[in-house]
């Protein structure tokens, strides 16, 4: 497969300088098939065709001039100070290892050597102290025998995420127009467009979200602009055919916005489909990415550092979001800002957490009734979507942090102690979903007073009260005795069974303030 980084290997037909080295200019850059590509490592492997997917066939050439024209421009991002460039440089002459570590990932900079001509310029002795710490236990590197500069060379490579393959596009049109299967053709077209948006790392799309040349997202718009150069090619080769596609394009609107323009524009230009609406740019195309993490940026709130610490959780969200399948809302926009996340990062101490918390929950609380199951009202909704939100907050902490674990655990002992089930149950099945090896209900989880606690009828372990057994009945027997602000969900259950019945005992809600 081809890798990104230049190589000895065969150039690709569909690379161009362009592609690796474009510049932000006001003028777009377009891909043609006949533009020179420059040389990077390539292995040819088998490719099929969707009708025979087990056949192996010869690449072919694209000839037409792509109807679906990209630009390989990094979007604008206007701001007045570019404040994570100059607080880059401060980071890597002055801050620890981690955080030069996320730094270079996310690579919030211009210049790509600005890491390296920092770095050597450091103290060897400190050097030397980060590369033995990010050293895994299997590499073989004696520290001690390298130079000061290929120390800072072995660092930078131990910071940096491994290259992805760049994966080409794989799919073609079918030879066969009386098998063509509108539904499956499309569903095959969207498979491979997803394929491609999935080689692109989060990463990468913060640093093009940032206005700097991104190969790897360069790559992903090239296949596309293959993808209409194919189809073209087909249907000049078969005129009767390309009708056909009309129903592969509407089967597309709703799958990948990508891979609908590559069609739509292949359509258009053949004069198959009649529109006056003018094609979607790339960089529209992309908002639903691009424009939340610009969002973040546009102003310096917390600084670098707690920006990077924030885009570590973030690239756990994306990965949840965008690459678990190809079924994915292409239309929702990437929920990049979390004011829970950050309230997570400023609070001092877990107690000061569950105190930040409860204050808020005990507010938001302020008008549930009995009417809000009845209507399942804003209010009701606001709370549900609030628990899924803690949830999946602390699930992706625990996952980017496992260090972050333990304080968060506390923060649900101080919960509990304050009465606040809505939260701490919250927060209980974001760690169980986070590790459920470690949190689950046949590992204790005790209760700082046992005995306080055994008197109201709690459990000796937090987790029993997201066990969902008997409709969540540990949880239940907890608040006949100590009511508290409420876990929703077994009162959801339970009208949704008995009534207004399922309710009793629920209202009027204590007041924690």
């Amino acid at each position: 497969m081809s890798q990104f980084p230049n190589g000895n290997g065969m150039p690709f037909l569909w690379q161009t300088p362009q592609l690796f080295h474009a510049t932000v200019e006001d003028d777009p850059v377009q891909l043609y098939p006949a533009h020179a590509m420059e040389a990077v490592g390539y292995t040819e492997t088998p490719l099929t065709t969707h009708e025979r997917p087990g056949s192996i066939i010869s690449r072919p050439l694209p000839i037409s001039q792509p109807s679906f024209n990209v630009d390989l421009k990094p979007p604008r991002f206007d701001v007045q100070w570019r404040w994570w460039e100059d607080e880059a440089s401060f980071i890597l002459r002055a801050f620890t290892v981690e955080a030069i570590k996320r730094l270079v990932q996310f690579r919030l900079y211009h210049d790509d050597n600005l890491p390296r001509s920092i770095l050597r310029s450091r103290d060897s002795n400190t050097v030397t102290k980060f590369l033995s710490s990010l050293l895994p236990p299997d590499d073989g590197t004696i520290v001690t025998e390298l130079t000061h500069y290929d120390r800072v060379e072995k660092l930078l490579s131990l910071c940096r995420s491994k290259d992805n393959e760049a994966r080409p596009w794989t799919w073609f049109p079918t030879r066969h127009p009386n098998d063509l299967d509108y539904e499956a053709v499309a569903r095959e077209v969207n498979e491979e467009s997803y394929l491609q948006f999935k080689a692109v790392r989060f990463e990468d799309w913060v640093h093009y979200s940032l206005g700097y040349p991104t190969p790897s997202v360069e790559w992903f718009l090239v296949q596309h602009s293959k993808l209409s150069s194919y189809l073209v090619d087909h249907f000049n080769e078969f005129p009767d055919r390309s009708h056909k596609y009309v129903e592969v394009e509407k089967h597309l609107r709703s799958r990948s916005p990508f891979a609908h323009q590559a069609v739509l524009c292949s359509l258009k230009v053949k004069g198959i489909v009649d529109s006056d609406d003018t094609p979607l740019s790339t960089h529209r195309l992309m908002r639903f990415l691009t424009i939340p993490i610009q969002n973040l940026f546009t102003t310096q709130q917390n600084g670098l550092i707690r920006m990077l610490k924030k885009l570590v959780v973030l690239e756990i969200r994306f990965n949840h979001m965008y690459h678990q399948g190809s079924d994915l809302n292409w239309d929702s926009h990437f929920e990049a800002e979390s004011p829970l996340l950050d309230e997570i990062f400023e609070a001092s101490s877990p107690r000061a957490l569950a105190r930040c918390l409860t204050h808020s929950d005990d507010r938001e609380f302020t008008g549930l009734s009995l009417q809000s199951f009845v209507t399942e009202d804003s209010k009701f909704r606001q709370l549900i979507a609030g628990w899924d939100n803690l949830c999946t907050v602390t699930e992706e902490c625990c996952l980017a942090y496992p260090n972050l674990v333990d304080f968060l655990r506390n923060c649900v002992q101080d919960l509990y102690h304050r009465r606040n089930y809505y939260s701490a149950t919250a927060m209980l099945h974001g760690l169980q979903k986070a590790n459920p090896l470690i949190f689950s209900f046949n590992h204790p989880f005790p209760t700082p007073s046992a005995t306080l606690h055994s008197s109201a009828g709690f459990p000796l372990n937090f987790f029993d009260l997201v066990d969902s057994a008997n409709n969540y009945g540990s949880y239940r027997k907890l608040v006949q005795s100590r009511p508290g602000l409420p876990f929703l969900r077994p009162y959801v259950i339970e009208y949704q069974s008995h009534g207004e019945r399922g309710l009793a005992g629920l209202f009027p809600l204590p007041d924690l303030s």
